[in-house]
């Protein structure tokens, strides 16, 4: 018995567009994008965009999902971002912009160490990173 042959990413979009649109005709919910998304094991991106070209959500609540969608992402990115720099500075706590480390304060109060020059590296830049 031979193996069947796998289908290419357009031919499982294409068989999954045409169950789509029957299910599209049966489902009675709310949630449309959210079910469309745990039946068909798709991301939240790729479930509008069959919604979409199957014709299941008018343009105006498409284009209101897709900027919260976007909204989305872009507080996730910051969180990561400020997560990583939080990590960066817990793990050089004796550092700010201009010292790599600082030995310590003159009695003015102003720090004095090595800078992230004399390192010969940009201020934050992890030391592991240099090659």
């Amino acid at each position: 018995m031979p193996k069947r042959k796998k289908l290419t990413k357009p031919e499982r979009r294409e068989a999954r567009l045409r169950k789509a649109r029957q299910w599209a005709l049966t489902y009675e919910g709310s949630h449309i994008v959210r079910a469309y998304r745990k039946r068909f094991k798709v991301d939240y991106t790729c479930a509008l965009n069959d919604l979409e070209s199957i014709g299941a959500l008018d343009p105006e609540k498409l284009a209101a999902m897709r900027q919260a969608e976007q909204r989305r992402l872009d507080q996730r990115q910051r969180n990561r971002e400020a997560k990583a720099a939080q990590a960066l500075h817990d793990r050089f706590p004796d550092s700010n912009d201009t010292f790599f480390y600082i030995a310590g304060y003159t009695s003015g109060g102003a720090p004095y160490g090595v800078t992230w020059a004399e390192m010969g590296l940009a201020p934050w830049q992890d030391p592991d990173d240099t090659v």
